[in-house]
């Protein structure tokens, strides 16, 4: 099994309109799910069958935010026979003061790819402020305070893929569909697009030099994406936790902490 987002990401926005009326707007933002042995991974799925997305429409109609776009991330989804699929980018213009709180996954680590597949995008939170400014959003934070103008670009994070190479003409399709670019045809999945003879040998060339893949694909060893954490995010790295120096039960019936 690949990897995917981890769980169903949320976004919250509340506070008081300009008429003195609360509101309170919680959506969940949908990521890629994971590439499966019998076929590519959904772009921008949910986790949940009947859940959808809510439309642009009614969120402008009911709360004070605007949407300023919601896309398909190209090239977010894991490389492979069976694509991971694609997250999302969705852009939020927010109307009112408020305060707004955010709840998702892997925005350090990578879903992971398996039997040959690529691991794929991570997740990401800007806040672009009326004035120009931005910062990066942790991926769980509570109460950020909102000012008119403000942006929140919320980009969910992706799934890995299963084994390597795709069929040539799906892969020059799904570039036809914007899902993934020229340059990662070629990059990740040895497909030069319009070029079938120099597919073949850019192929055999990639087939000769990769080797025997891999169960799983964790991207880079854990200790390189903690080191690399603040230069590739924008986030200081998660604190390894310190061991105990005593144990809750030490042996004794009532003990407390030894020694």
């Amino acid at each position: 099994m690949t990897a995917g987002d981890g769980t169903s990401p949320y976004m919250l926005y509340s506070g008081w309109d300009g008429r003195g009326e609360f509101f309170f707007l919680m959506e969940i933002c949908y990521c890629g799910i994971p590439g499966r042995p019998i076929g590519d991974g959904i772009d921008g799925h949910s986790w949940w069958p009947l859940f959808q997305s809510i439309p642009t429409e009614y969120l402008e109609a009911y709360y004070p935010v605007r949407i300023d776009g919601y896309t398909s991330l190209r090239d977010s989804g894991g490389a492979g026979r069976h694509r991971g699929g694609n997250g999302i980018e969705k852009r939020y213009v927010y109307l009112e003061p408020g305060e707004i709180s955010l709840h998702d996954y892997r925005w350090l680590t990578y879903p992971w790819g398996a039997v040959g597949g690529r691991p794929a995008m991570r997740s990401a939170k800007l806040l672009v402020r009326a004035d120009g400014t931005s910062e990066r959003l942790p991926a769980k934070c509570d109460e950020i305070a909102i000012e008119p103008g403000d942006m929140l670009v919320y980009r969910t994070a992706a799934a890995g893929e299963t084994r390597w190479s795709a069929p040539g003409g799906l892969v020059e399709a799904e570039v036809r569909d914007g899902l993934i670019s020229a340059e990662k045809a070629e990059r990740e999945y040895g497909v030069l697009i319009g070029d079938a003879a120099g597919t073949e040998r850019l192929r055999d060339r990639m087939r000769a030099d990769r080797g025997e893949p891999a169960d799983f694909d964790f991207g880079l060893p854990i200790d390189e994406i903690l080191a690399r954490a603040k230069e590739e995010t924008g986030l200081d790295p998660p604190v390894r936790p310190e061991p105990l120096r005593w144990a809750a039960v030490d042996g004794r019936r009532h003990g407390g902490p030894a020694g």
